[in-house]
């Protein structure tokens, strides 16, 4: 038999606990979109510039880093192309793709800002122009 005053404890407990879970458990899952984000930005600047390397083709390098980046949540990534060095055979090919990281709660944005990735990847070109 429950002594008289404790009927309520559990409800009590539970509702000063579930909001400090349910935050633990959102920012583990924002932590885990931000990797994932991460690792397709680096992907993406991979094949941009593997492709690149390949065909000395702007319009090619850009298609193939848009596509590798398409898994990424909101707005598409910006992919930056460059020739540093000229368009000749050896010279480099410099492909940039940055992402901001919408949050999974859009009212803590006022709080926290977004995380922004950038990733850039060179390769030397196999081709000239």
């Amino acid at each position: 038999m429950l002594k008289r005053g404790l009927e309520g404890q559990s409800t009590v407990e539970l509702a000063l606990a579930l909001p400090v879970l349910i935050l633990v458990a959102v920012a583990v899952c924002q932590v885990a979109v931000g990797l994932n984000c991460y690792l397709v930005v680096t992907a993406a600047s991979r094949e941009g510039a593997r492709r690149g390397a390949e065909t000395n083709d702007v319009v090619e390098t850009k298609k193939a880093a848009c596509n590798a980046s398409k898994g990424l949540p909101g707005q598409p990534a910006g992919i930056d192309v460059e020739f540093p060095e000229g368009r000749g055979k050896g010279s480099i090919v410099k492909v940039t793709v940055s992402y901001k990281m919408p949050l999974l709660i859009p009212i803590v944005g006022h709080l926290v800002p977004k995380a922004t990735f950038k990733k850039t990847t060179c390769m030397a070109l196999e081709k000239g122009q």
